[in-house]
């Protein structure tokens, strides 16, 4: 499973903020440690518009529909919870996306 790539996830209930149902994600975890790892962190994708640095950041989502990679959303997951991949995030996407996760991740 390679950082970068776009699945379908099926995260479950949940109590608001936290992401529940079947949504689309973003591998962040480096390709090297998915191999190895029954684990991977995601972020959750929403199609609720409103780009907000460095908390979402829009990007192609699968199909190409406008989405938003939602930081505050960022979890492990086990790699049974991903079903259908769904394409990958574009590499200018993906550094916006490490630059915003640097700046939530960090003091």
């Amino acid at each position: 499973m390679k950082r970068g790539s776009l699945y379908w996830i099926h995260l479950g209930a949940a109590s608001p903020p936290e992401f529940g149902k079947t949504r689309p994600a973003l591998v962040v975890s480096n390709s090297t440690q998915n191999a190895i790892l029954d684990s991977v962190v995601v972020i959750p994708l929403s199609t609720v518009p409103g780009e907000i640095w460095p908390l979402r950041i829009k990007i192609d989502g699968p199909g190409g529909k406008e989405s938003f990679a939602v930081l505050p959303g960022i979890r492990q997951v086990s790699t049974r919870l991903l079903s259908k991949f769904a394409g990958f995030c574009p590499a200018s996407a993906m550094r916006r996306i490490d630059a915003a996760l640097s700046l939530y991740l960090n003091d």
